[in-house]
Parts: structure tokens; sequence; C-alpha cells
């Protein structure tokens, strides 16, 4: 991605919205990422198994961090309108090899698909398993350094979101995660990474630093 910020990517073809692929050919397609654009309440309840999630708004901030140049994409959507939407902003910052494009990850279940589910947990369970001292569970903080020194839960651990591409390698697999940010919503990003991953204990802390600093009063 280093060259591309630099002298930027090719012009954006003329045509935005990506071909719209069969689940069955979504799975045989073989992109390096399949990414899921939907909001991250919608992926949490239901994806589409070895995708990730980054919304259509995050796209611009976080998809160069987790797709290297030339790398291929796939993507899930809720309609086709957010596809051409992604698919734009990923041309902008050079990642154009967007293989094709699926849309209806409920319609998946039913054809007998197994889909995937992170759960969403709220303050009163951080709490309890902060106090519980549990060693096989971290709380990763994926804010931004800047964000983390105005405040953080005492017992954290922080790697920034976009870190997460090289560092999910560091983390043990078999462990428990619980991913937070300011809401939740980079937190279900990093979540989602881990996921594909091959993370099976990973959960979201919903409201995150927000909710945590409401709950303080």
């Amino acid at each position: 991605m280093e060259r591309l910020n630099v002298e930027g990517g090719n012009a954006p073809p003329r045509v935005m919205r990506p071909r719209m692929l069969s689940l069955k050919q979504l799975e045989d397609c073989g992109a390096d990422h399949l990414i899921d654009v939907r909001e991250p309440g919608a992926w949490c309840a239901a994806h589409l198994l070895g995708s990730y999630c980054i919304p259509v708004s995050m796209i611009p901030a976080f998809a160069g961090w987790f797709v290297g140049e030339g790398e291929s994409v796939a993507l899930v959507a809720a309609d086709e309108d957010a596809l051409e939407t992604a698919k734009t902003h990923l041309a902008r910052i050079g990642l154009d090899n967007i293989v094709g494009a699926y849309t209806g990850v409920i319609p998946a279940a039913a054809q007998g698909r197994d889909l995937g589910q992170v759960p969403m947990i709220k303050t009163q369970e951080v709490k309890r398993r902060i106090e519980a001292a549990d060693n096989g569970w971290t709380l990763i903080d994926v804010r931004a350094a800047d964000e983390r020194e105005q405040a953080k839960i005492d017992g954290s651990t922080h790697i920034y979101a976009g870190h997460l591409n090289e560092k999910w390698q560091d983390l043990d697999p078999l462990a428990s995660y619980t991913l937070m940010c300011a809401s939740g919503m980079r937190a279900t990003v990093a979540a989602s990474w881990l996921s594909s991953k091959g993370f099976a204990n990973v959960d979201v802390y919903l409201g995150s630093m927000g909710a945590w600093n409401a709950n303080q009063g």
C-alpha cells in the first residue's frame, strides 16, 4: 500500500458495480479476501464463513490495512447499491481486483450453508470477566494510541485495529478475546478479522468505551 499512497492507484473503471455471483460461484472464486460490507450488527448476527467485516463507510480508512496491492477481493452486501459504493471506495485507494459480489446472507442459510456468528457483550459481562481475572481471556482495545491515552480500561491490551493485519499471528487462536474501541464499530472489524483467521472464541464489546464511561456514573 505504500506505493499506492504515494503514486495513487489506476483510474477507477467506468462500471463500478461488481459482477454478481451465485453462492456457488462465490465459494469457487478463489478470492484472497471475502469482505462483508454490511453493518457490524448484521455481520455479527450471521455471516458467511471466512468473511470479515468492513462496513462501506469504513472502507477508505481500513481496507488498505488488510488487503495487499494486487490481492483479489469478493464482496458481500445487503444490496447492489452498497456493492457499487464499496467497489468505488476500493478503486479509489487502488484496490481494484474485485472478482465479484454476492447479496443474500440469510438465503445462504436456506441453501444449507453453515453461517458464522460472533456475540456482542455488554458492560456487565466485561466487568465480570475483568473481576474474574481469567488468564485465558484478553480485552483488546483497538483504538488509536491518542484515544487510549485519554481514557482506557485497566487490564486491557492495546493493538490498533489496522495492526492486526500482522499482529494476529502473535495471538493464541485457542484463547478468548473481547475486542473494544470507542463504540464497537472498529472492534467488529477487528473481531471479524480474527474470526476469518480461525479464532473461534472472539466477541465484541457493544458500545465499548462509550458504554463503559456511561456506566461509571
